[in-house]
């Protein structure tokens, strides 16, 4: 399987193999970053009795017919249990926000629109109506009912929603087991001095970061020297303690490209290999017993955009996310571009802001100065050579 595949055929194959995670059970704030792996019930009304939404004061609506003027009885402060007094006719109670409303009480008014004189209030009937200011119990939500649905990201918002319903755990989706291997003699750790034809080894710094940012982190790393064997049992080590192997460099077809050889000889299935795209057109997916494998180019520019293109959204939807497109845009271009060929889809680092995308210089693999300032992939499409400024164009956020 040798033949160059588009960008959407790759996308189909990658989505078509995603598998669920395991599940397990998380304290509260534990679940941070991960995805419901359940419906999450409500285990109680919200509100769990009628309470007042204003400070101000409560009385029976109809009590106002007869008279603007009532006697204040009794004070009902929030958070504290009294019995509910009884009001007789032409009585009303002060009350705080939050406090329960007594059943006898149907009505509030805010306390800026009363006037008081000792036990007594006045207020305007014109600006009250029946049920004013009384949030009723369950008319947020009833108990039992679906509060979070399943695949649900949790962040600070959902888990202060849930705290609200005295829920302690969560079940979610378990984190994969990522594996690296980098291969490269030419590759030397950060902090090291340089020698003629060595570079940084960049790639795990980015792909470290990346996977950090979407909760997750390599539970194996290892450097493969450019020799067959070497490689090889790199890969095989990779596969033993990882759900997934990320690879890069050494994929494509040159002298020192060991890592296709080694994947055919571990017994890897070929999912595709080679995809019309530009950077990164030596992406190789395969799958090996019920492991997954993505070899990327060694280029840092390839790996950046295979990574967000294609490795990002595996992980993700294997993690719990359902919407695989939910980093894709249209925005405005406020660039022209050209490319020679229409054969291929091109990925461009592009700053995209308040529905403008503005697309880079330093485009070339090499240069890598666009990739720290890009917030946003745009997808220059096959069959397509121009971007004009004013189109309409996708782009992946990043």
């Amino acid at each position: 399987m040798n033949q160059y595949i588009s960008v959407s055929e790759a996308r189909e194959i990658i989505e078509n193999h995603i598998f669920p995670t395991e599940n397990m059970i998380l304290p509260l704030l534990e679940a941070l970053g991960f995805y419901t792996a359940e419906p999450i019930m409500a285990t109680l009304d919200v509100p769990s009795f009628d309470n007042s939404a204003m400070d101000g004061y409560g009385f029976r609506f109809d009590d106002l017919k007869d008279s603007t003027k009532l006697k204040v009885t009794n004070t009902i402060p929030a958070g504290i249990s009294t019995n509910d007094p009884i009001l007789g006719k032409g009585e009303a109670v002060r009350i705080f926000t939050g406090a329960k409303v007594p059943e006898s009480i149907d009505t509030v008014v805010m306390q800026e629109k009363v006037v008081r004189n000792g036990d007594y209030i006045q207020c305007n009937t014109d600006e009250i109506k029946k049920g004013d200011h009384i949030r009723l119990k369950a008319s947020q939500t009833e108990k039992g009912t679906v509060i979070v649905e399943k695949n649900t990201f949790i962040n600070h918002s959902v888990i202060g929603f849930l705290a609200g319903f005295g829920i302690e755990k969560v079940k979610v989706y378990k984190r994969l087991k990522i594996g690296l291997v980098f291969t490269g003699n030419e590759l030397v750790e950060v902090g090291k001095t340089l020698s003629d034809g060595e570079i940084y080894n960049s790639n795990t710094y980015t792909l470290q970061a990346a996977l950090a940012e979407i909760n997750h982190q390599f539970s194996f790393i290892k450097h493969a020297e450019d020799r067959q064997e070497t490689t090889f049992y790199a890969i095989k080590e990779a596969f033993e303690n990882a759900d997934i192997v990320l690879i890069t460099g050494g994929i494509s077809v040159g002298d020192y490209d060991y890592v296709k050889p080694a994947l055919e000889k571990l017994g890897v299935t070929e999912l595709f290999y080679k995809v019309r795209q530009k950077p990164g057109k030596p992406l190789f997916f395969g799958k090996f017993n019920e492991k997954f494998v993505f070899a990327l180019p060694g280029n840092p520019a390839s790996v950046f955009s295979c990574y967000h293109q294609y490795v990002k959204p595996f992980v993700l939807g294997c993690f719990g996310r359902k919407n695989l497109n939910e980093s894709q845009d249209v925005a405005v271009s406020e660039s022209f571009v050209m490319k020679r060929s229409s054969e291929q889809t091109q990925f461009l680092k592009a700053w995209y802001s308040q529905g403008k995308v503005h697309i880079l210089n330093g485009q070339e693999s090499y240069k890598m100065n666009s990739v720290a300032q890009a917030n946003c992939l745009v997808e220059f499409p096959e069959n397509i050579t121009e971007i004009n400024p004013g189109e309409k164009i996708k782009i992946w956020r990043i």
